[in-house]
């Protein structure tokens, strides 16, 4: 069984292997332990959707960076996905410190990470890749993550998260009730309920849903540097071929290093990301004339298949990413607050 993924998806992996590349080059001189945590690992087997190619999904990627590689690969899935990643990756990589957590993340991440202290791996540098499709991580399974190697440590475990700001605009209403479920959803993945503000500004009509989604990103931000005590966060907006908005990939460090790396991967997704976009929309604009048969002679079944692999550039990136630190949120009043009751 097969998942298949947008193009964006395979570009986002594209950087979390660099990234991962980077991390364990980088801590390699402080120590010979390395841990690498996926807290929604995914089915074992992804396609492109669009060309239908093989994508490594994140557990692949991870196991694949050998030079140096991860010591501790810990993985986190919901059955009946966690046993067939468990697995093929037991078949794919025999001998090699994996494990796979059935059940919900938030729920195993504290057996997980007390496990690795138990394995005198707790220190070590660890990275954590969260990458779920909605709004599925907790505030308390991230302020677990930011803990787990104690005040003393000079660096936190470093996290590179999937926050869906435009899900939260299909969600939530345009006027009337908000639902419970919604709200309490949205309440746990914040850890607070302050995000009551930002939705209480878009349904007066006091920002506009653009507004909205970057206040959203801007609140999440802010909590992990001045709640759980990241000295940097960084985030990245992730579009589809038609230009719409999907997530933001934001990105949570203590290290000068994983700053100053994140940074300039963010540089190059802005200088690529666009162009991968134009491919995509050409790629599916041709499909859709083969499969009507409208040819003519300027249509794009007479001009090269657009690459599969990421476009390269030549020469040195242009300067289009800058890294602003999160503003002060919107005040919220959960004593006047409609929805806090």
């Amino acid at each position: 069984m097969s998942q298949s993924w947008g193009f964006w998806s395979r570009y986002k992996l594209e950087l979390l292997r660099l990234y991962l590349e980077a991390f364990t080059t980088t801590t390699k001189n402080r120590s010979k332990k390395c841990v690498y945590l996926d807290l929604f690992g995914g089915d074992p087997d992804n396609v492109e959707r669009d060309t239908l190619l093989p994508i490594d999904g994140s557990a692949k990627i991870a196991l694949d960076i050998t030079d140096p590689p991860f010591t501790h690969l810990r993985f986190f899935e919901k059955e009946p996905r966690a046993s067939r990643l468990g697995d093929k990756l037991q078949a794919d990589y025999p001998g090699r410190d994996v494990i796979v957590y059935s059940g919900d993340c938030n729920e195993t991440i504290g057996q997980a990470l007390a496990d690795l202290h138990s394995a005198d791996a707790g220190w070590a540098p660890t990275f954590a890749f969260l990458d779920p499709t909605g709004p599925h991580y907790q505030w308390t399974t991230l302020e677990k993550l930011a803990r787990h190697k104690g005040v003393k440590a000079k660096t936190k475990v470093e996290l590179w998260i999937l926050f869906p700001d435009p899900l939260f605009m299909r969600m939530l209403p345009k006027s009337g009730e908000l639902r419970t479920s919604d709200n309490e959803t949205i309440t746990a993945m914040y850890g607070t309920p302050q995000w009551h503000a930002i939705f209480t500004a878009r349904l007066t009509e006091q920002i506009t849903p653009k507004e909205a989604r970057e206040e959203y990103v801007n609140l999440m931000r802010w909590r992990l540097e001045r709640v759980l005590g990241y000295r940097s966060t960084h985030q990245l907006e992730i579009y589809n071929a038609s230009g719409v908005p999907l997530y933001h990939m934001v990105f949570a460090t203590d290290s000068k290093a994983g700053n100053d790396i994140m940074a300039s991967l963010y540089n190059r997704a802005a200088n690529e990301f666009p162009d991968m976009a134009k491919q995509a929309k050409m790629q599916r604009q041709r499909k859709r004339r083969e499969a009507t048969g409208q040819f003519d002679l300027f249509s794009a079944a007479g001009q090269p298949e657009p690459s599969a692999t990421q476009p390269g550039r030549t020469g040195k990136p242009r300067k289009l990413y800058k890294h602003t630190p999160p503003d002060e949120p919107r005040e919220h009043n959960d004593g006047t607050c409609q929805y806090c009751s």
